[in-house]
């Protein structure tokens, strides 16, 4: 009987990690999910009873756990999704965002590196955030230049140089420049443009939009999960590799997407546009490079995530509690206590 491939991902807990999980387990992989539960464990707690789950807590800064697990365990693929997402996150504890962003993508590069791991691929999650400011007029592609207006966006730079820079190692290593996540997952969050309208919309019949007209690429949670499954099989030529994560299609100014939001849920809302700049990014990204590469079909909608948060709330599926546990502030504040700067 062949044995199955081991999948070691890093923030396995979070968003996009916990839908992974449940992708990679369907897929037949082995998970191995490492997380310091930032923000707790009810995400994971389904896969707890899978033989094919395990989970160690512990933070990717920390050197000697790693290499303990790497050392007793036969880990074929390694995706580091352990990060601060977000510019307001990485604002409230830069010190922290930076030490673990950078130096815990370093230090778990370096772990598969060691001689007796075999790991075959190392897959990073980065960002589009990295364009920062460009003519929205145009579209970026994996060529273009970056340019990151936030400390977010910066620590993501940073990893994707050093990440670059040891092109001559032996493990492959892809680079995803994901679009905005929407979507429901076990943690859902809701500090996201999409799911954030979508939950004031139904809770308060009324929405406060900054800087209508900035442009983003967006891309489902549940197809981030199967673009990292699909780079973990590719056959690249290159040491590395980097791609935008998303569909060249799927690029929506604020206005487009409340407009999306108002049609889907057929009740009145009151919009109300606010021309100060809050948030500076503002980019149309190409991703038709992936979409051949990895052979992508098409995309969950936008309108079929609005409805699927709708469906979460109005049947509470997700309670309004974990709802303002997982908003923009209360996920600065956890962080601030946790992890002191």
């Amino acid at each position: 009987m062949k044995q199955l491939d081991t999948i070691f991902i890093a923030g396995g807990a979070g968003y996009v990690g916990s839908k992974l999980i449940e992708l990679a387990l369907k897929k037949n992989y082995k998970v191995i999910c490492f997380d310091k539960l930032v923000y707790g464990s009810k995400s994971i707690i389904n896969f707890k009873k899978n033989k094919n789950f395990q989970f160690y807590e512990g933070d990717i800064r920390d050197k000697k756990k790693l290499e303990k697990i790497f050392k007793t365990k036969n880990i074929d693929f390694v995706v580091n999704l352990a990060s601060i997402v977000g510019d307001k996150q990485c604002n409230t504890i830069p010190e922290s965002a930076h030490s673990i962003n950078f130096n815990g993508n370093k230090f778990l590069y370096e772990e598969c590196l060691k001689k007796y791991n075999k790991v075959k691929k190392y897959i990073f999650a980065s960002t589009c955030s990295n364009y920062g400011i460009v003519d929205p007029d145009k579209y970026v592609n994996e060529r273009s230049d970056l340019s990151p207006v936030s400390i977010y966006a910066q620590t993501k730079v940073d990893c994707e140089n050093y990440l670059k820079s040891k092109k001559k190692d032996k493990i492959q290593t892809i680079i995803l420049r994901f679009a905005t996540a929407y979507g429901i997952s076990s943690r859902t969050r809701f500090d996201l443009t999409i799911n954030s309208f979508t939950y004031e919309a139904i809770k308060y019949k009324k929405l406060h939009i900054f800087s209508k007209n900035t442009w983003r690429p967006f891309v489902h949670v549940s197809d981030m999960a199967e673009i990292i499954i699909i780079s973990l099989k590719l056959k690249n030529k290159n040491k590395i590799s980097i791609y935008n994560a998303g569909y060249t299609k799927n690029n929506f100014s604020k206005q487009q997407i409340v407009s999306k939001i108002l049609k889907t849920l057929k009740f009145k809302v009151s919009v109300e546009y606010i021309d100060a700049i809050i948030d500076r990014r503002d980019y149309r990204v190409n991703c038709d490079k992936i979409k051949k590469t990895f052979k992508l079909k098409s995309e969950t909608s936008i309108i079929k995530a609005i409805n699927e948060i709708k469906s979460a709330i109005i049947k509470k599926k997700i309670s309004e509690k974990e709802i303002k546990a997982n908003l923009l502030d209360q996920n600065c504040l956890r962080l601030k206590k946790i992890f002191k700067k």
